[in-house]
């Protein structure tokens, strides 16, 4: 009986930038300009968030990360007035973020 081996494991990190490479390449089917430009600018966003080496700036940056991709701002200007609509859109990551400012401010 012969053991397998499992195959390494590759960081979080690496697992991102792998998904920027392959997104760059030329092989990758014909998605949108705007599908990899918001795939590209997320990863980008992750990646920052990952390498950053304080714990607890890196989870700051997480939770703000989690807020802007659960959410969508709409600003625009009706009779003078600036008229800014945010509109959850992943009510789930929200909350939880929502916990994790809680807690990171000490009320939890």
């Amino acid at each position: 009986m012969t053991a397998k081996k499992k195959p390494a494991r590759l960081s979080p990190v690496s697992q991102l930038q792998g998904v920027l490479v392959v997104l760059e390449s030329r092989k990758a089917k014909n998605p949108t300009a705007e599908l990899l430009t918001a795939i590209r600018e997320m990863v980008s966003d992750a990646l920052a968030v990952l390498q950053e080496p304080d714990p607890t700036k890196q989870r700051i940056a997480f939770v703000l990360l989690a807020v802007q991709q659960s959410t969508q701002v709409a600003i625009k200007e009706v009779r003078g007035k600036r008229l800014t609509r945010v509109t959850i859109v992943d009510q789930q990551l929200y909350h939880w973020a929502l916990e994790e400012i809680h807690s990171l401010a000490g009320a939890a």
